[in-house]
């Protein structure tokens, strides 16, 4: 199992890269439904 140093690096690594696919339309707003459809995009691997 890893350790919480290694599982809190995994999490912030999660949420920068999901930080920086927001950031490439800036002036795009989201809706619920498409943050789900990017976050289950990403866990999955699937290319938007």
């Amino acid at each position: 199992m890893p350790s919480d140093d290694w599982s809190l690096i995994v999490q912030k690594a999660t949420i920068y890269d999901l930080m920086r696919i927001i950031e490439e339309a800036p002036g795009k707003t989201y809706t619920q439904e498409e943050l789900k459809k990017l976050f289950d995009a990403y866990i999955t691997g699937a290319e938007q």
